[in-house]
């Protein structure tokens, strides 16, 4: 265990194992990504459940029916996908809990290393710019090109220490997504490095480990789109965390929480 003083963090919920998936017009891959994932929770052993948050208007809810122990929210308005998963993160009951994206390009492998790993650990996140990560399929030379220059600037700005912030797949013990998620108000995909600065904050470790990923081509993030709101959303992820957040107009909070983008 990594700290003594949380012990109780393995008491608090029933052993198991919360899945969330956020989704935005994934209708033609969320099933793929079911039929893979749903064995390698199965073989764990441990009781399970998949929460699938539906923010969007595609009929993705039609085919979800009947699935063993999976429900899903379908919000009344968008969330974000740092929304999405801050819903998926309310609903959840079980003392491991983690999301993925939707387009399966986690291996099957990967993700039970991932579960493997998640046992007395905090935090858990698969990397793939590690030592030992492998792309099956690599990202265009522009977004590969992004993706470092966004991560060089997150730990420059935070000092997380992290190879890959916004990779689709990571876990934690529960009670510490109850201890820092009221902190984070992000919706967009700079979530992602909203949770990991909390649970650095916080006195918890970040268990990074390497994967084998595979692109998906038809990934609806708008990467080009992102550029700006998300170098905007860490400069208020530290202002909101610093001194002089209470000398920051309220309205610039409101701006940033309005980048809802996948």
């Amino acid at each position: 265990m990594e700290q003594d003083k949380d012990s109780e963090l393995y008491q608090k919920y029933e052993t198991g194992i919360s899945l969330i998936i956020p989704t935005y017009h994934e209708k033609n891959r969320i099933m793929k990504s079911l039929d893979k994932y749903i064995p390698v929770l199965e073989s764990t052993g441990l009781k399970y459940e998949i929460i699938v948050i539906i923010d969007g208007e595609d009929g993705t809810e039609n085919l979800l029916n009947g699935i063993k122990n999976l429900s899903y929210y379908k919000p009344a308005i968008r969330l974000g996908k740092g929304g999405a998963v801050k819903k998926g993160f309310s609903l959840a009951r079980y003392s491991y809990i983690g999301y993925i994206d939707a387009d399966g390009s986690l291996s099957v492998k990967d993700f039970e290393n991932i579960l493997s790993n998640m046992e007395n650990k905090c935090c858990t996140i698969a990397s793939r710019y590690l030592n030992g990560s492998k792309w099956i399929n690599r990202e265009p030379l522009f977004n590969r090109i992004s993706s470092r220059g966004f991560n060089f600037l997150v730990n420059a700005f935070f000092h997380l220490n992290v190879k890959d912030t916004q990779c689709g797949a990571k876990f934690f013990n529960k009670k510490v997504i109850d201890r820092i998620l009221p902190a984070i108000s992000v919706r967009n995909r700079t979530f992602d490095v909203a949770i990991l600065y909390h649970v650095k904050r916080a006195g918890y470790n970040i268990n990074e480990i390497p994967v084998t990923w595979n692109h998906d081509d038809n990934s609806n993030m708008p990467i080009k789109a992102a550029i700006i709101p998300m170098f905007v959303t860490i400069v208020a992820i530290k202002i909101m965390n610093s001194r002089i957040k209470e000398y920051v107009p309220k309205f610039l909070y409101k701006i940033v929480s309005k980048f809802n983008f996948y």
